[in-house]
């Protein structure tokens, strides 16, 4: 399946409206940045979609109607649950937050749309769909100042190294992509701290860390 932007038009409209999804990142008080939001090219022929835009639309709500922090994890989600984002949200409900952490939870992108496929298939492509704004969006949010967690894990980290080389964003960044140590950054008292991406496995030996830490500054 090659890696694009997401046709469905209406998802489309609603991540350029809330390119985000769960808590609005400026309450939230922690992010987990990631590069896209994947969905199955399928999804919105299906009539599950009224469940991913219910979702995006607020993300919060949804958590505590249905007890669970995002819609491929419903009993009722009708795609296959091996791809397509589902890994990610999978393992992250490992984490043993409940809907009571939902106020406190975002989820941001680099990219301000959604996408199907996979991105190493076209690099090249999911640089040229970056929005400068939403990236100068991401960087002031960094910046703030307002104790905020991000979690990113090292392939988003590489990503705004790459970025930050060509457009005026991510300045703060001191990370070297070959490093071998866990990357951590405090920028105005807000924290950048490296994981693995929650769609690899390697996320289980961090799922205790990632959870104490949050559960930490409640």
């Amino acid at each position: 399946m090659k890696f694009q932007k997401h046709p469905a038009k209406k998802l489309v409209e609603l991540f350029r409206k809330r390119p985000f999804q769960g808590q609005h990142p400026e309450l939230a008080k922690i992010i987990f940045l990631s590069s896209d939001a994947n969905y199955s090219p399928e999804i919105s022929n299906h009539s599950f979609f009224e469940k991913i835009l219910e979702y995006q639309a607020d993300g919060v709500a949804f958590w505590k109607r249905y007890g669970c922090h995002h819609p491929f994890l419903l009993e009722s989600y009708p795609f296959n649950k091996t791809k397509d984002g589902v890994p990610f949200h999978r393992n992250f409900s490992k984490l043993g937050l409940t809907s009571a952490h939902a106020c406190h939870i975002s989820f941001l992108e680099l990219l301000d749309v959604p996408t199907i496929g996979n991105k190493s298939e076209d690099r090249e492509l999911f640089f040229d769909l970056l929005s400068l704004e939403h990236l100068r969006y991401i960087h002031s949010l960094i910046c703030s100042g307002e104790n905020k967690l991000f979690f990113v894990s090292r392939g988003v980290l590489r990503d705004m190294a790459r970025i930050k080389r060509s457009l005026p964003v991510f300045e703060f960044l001191n990370n070297n992509p070959c490093r071998e140590n866990q990357y951590t950054q405090t920028i105005h008292k807000n924290q950048i701290i490296e994981i693995y991406h929650f769609s690899s496995t390697q996320i289980h030996s961090q799922i205790h860390e990632i959870s104490t830490k949050i559960k930490s500054i409640f």
